[in-house]
């Protein structure tokens, strides 16, 4: 899936906050394994962020795209710019999502010098173009 946003919670220990609507695979993915990945991807990664922002009935087209397994079997995304591997450590849900709060167990990064994609506002947004 691609979120809208993830955010920081704090930095000790080290963990992050990102919402999951519960009509998706990935919801039941993580109340089964109680773990997320979230792949910060590159603005050269728009049309893999358009593709998993669609419902999987609805994707159209077939982006390439390979992944490797991080710790516990979660998959990073190659060529994204930031890999978080965490464990879900609370949750709470409201409405038709489940806001998910996991703490970091490995964070990799791709150590090169890339912009983030970016949604703002309803569109996909290049803030260096």
């Amino acid at each position: 899936m691609t979120a809208n946003a993830f955010t920081s919670v704090c930095l000790d220990p080290p963990t992050l906050l990102v919402c999951v609507a519960h009509n998706t695979i990935t919801y039941g993915y993580v109340e089964e394994q109680k773990r997320i990945g979230v792949n910060v991807l590159r603005e050269e990664q728009e049309e893999l962020g358009r593709y998993f922002a669609r419902r999987p009935e609805q994707r159209e087209g077939n982006p390439e795209y390979s992944y490797t397994m991080g710790e516990h079997d979660v998959p990073q995304l190659d060529g994204s710019m930031v890999f978080f591997n965490c464990d879900i450590v609370g949750s709470h849900v409201y409405g038709d999502h489940t806001i998910y709060v996991g703490e970091v167990k490995e964070m990799r990064s791709s150590g090169e010098d890339a912009n983030p994609l970016m949604f703002y506002d309803s569109h996909w947004y290049h803030p260096m173009h």
